[in-house]
């Protein structure tokens, strides 16, 4: 967890809190988790993260608190979950096939590729952005980041490649 929060410890942030993830969380895990004032969702299966997270109570919270204001900082299979449309890689899939599977919509008209360059997930992107027919696909590199406001892109740092989808 040091990784996701050092950041955030070095402008005094010193209160965290972890909930590992499951198929069924217990109560106590949603009243911690809307207890947060923010939110981190790390790397590590996207496949998991994805049915632990989107169309559950987990997501529908994490949802009403990012309306509401709430930060929704993400990492690697995090970032493949957070959009309207979640886009799995075959290179990141059990079946190594492409996956087009529903996020839990805190952005819209976007799609987002992880560990861009290192996957070689170019072509990946196009497609992807082309059969979800959205605007804008958003391919971000290791130790890279990319800033929403109010579903809009507000800042970058390290390697960011935009895909501008002729619509």
């Amino acid at each position: 967890m040091n990784k996701y929060t050092s950041g955030l410890t070095q402008n005094g942030a010193r209160n965290f809190c972890y909930l590992p993830l499951s198929p069924a969380p217990p109560e106590s895990f949603l009243q911690e988790l809307v207890s947060c004032t923010g939110v981190i969702i790390g790397g590590g299966e996207t496949e998991k993260y994805r049915s632990y997270i989107v169309d559950t109570e987990v997501g529908e919270y994490i949802g009403k608190m990012y309306k509401n204001g709430i930060p929704v900082a993400v990492f690697s299979a995090g970032a493949l979950i957070i959009p309207e449309h979640c886009i799995i890689p075959p290179i990141d899939t059990s079946e190594k096939q492409h996956l087009f599977l529903k996020g839990i919509g805190l952005i819209r008209d976007c799609v987002i590729s992880v560990h861009f360059t290192k996957w070689n997930e170019g072509e990946n992107l196009k497609r992807a952005a082309g059969k979800t027919n959205v605007t804008a696909g958003y391919g971000i590199d290791d130790d890279a980041g990319i800033y929403f406001y109010n579903e809009i892109q507000t800042d970058s740092e390290g390697g960011i490649h935009i895909y501008k989808n002729e619509i």
